[in-house]
């Protein structure tokens, strides 16, 4: 008996895995169809104090209304945190409709810039980041940009050196 899956599941996966590849900051993706959720999450490991993450959510939130405003969005993500003994977890809601390479890149970026040698990123590099820049920006743009018909609610992380797609 031969599995067969649909070409849309295998490009929601593709977008799962190359966005986890292209952006190793990233700790974990979850893109909610059905909720029209896709969520980036990324881990620090500090300890935020409150204060220093109302600073950062009011730069995160002035950048991204900029950046909406030159480029028309309707929506401007949401940005909240979990904290754990010693870690915070980032997490970065898109809600209702697809993003962007440059959405992705800014929210990556901002996080990078504020957080610098405490966010915890997979360095570890393979064949797979070998390919052309625009090859891979192309590719990811165009994943991102198309409509979904189907209903999933996929998961995505890294875990030594590997990238793990599920469906919830």
């Amino acid at each position: 008996m031969k599995l067969k899956q649909k070409s849309e599941e295998l490009s929601n996966v593709s977008l799962l895995i190359f966005l986890l590849v292209h952006f190793p900051q990233i700790f974990t993706i979850n893109y909610n169809l059905v909720e029209a959720k896709f969520k980036l999450s990324f881990m620090l490991k500090i300890n935020i104090e409150h204060e220093t993450y109302i600073k950062f959510k009011k730069r995160f939130y002035e950048c991204v209304r900029a950046y909406s405003e030159i480029s028309n969005l309707a929506s401007i993500p949401k940005i909240n945190r979990k904290i754990t003994k010693s870690w915070t977890l980032l997490q970065v809601t898109f809600n209702g409709r697809s993003i962007t390479v440059e959405e992705v890149n800014l929210v990556s970026n901002l996080i990078l810039s504020q957080f610098k040698n405490d966010v915890i990123i997979d360095t570890r590099n393979g064949s797979y980041l070998e390919m052309e820049k625009t090859n891979k920006e192309e590719f990811i743009e165009y994943l991102l940009s198309r409509k979904k018909e189907n209903e999933e609610n996929l998961l995505a992380f890294r875990e030594a050196g590997k990238v793990y797609v599920f469906d919830k």
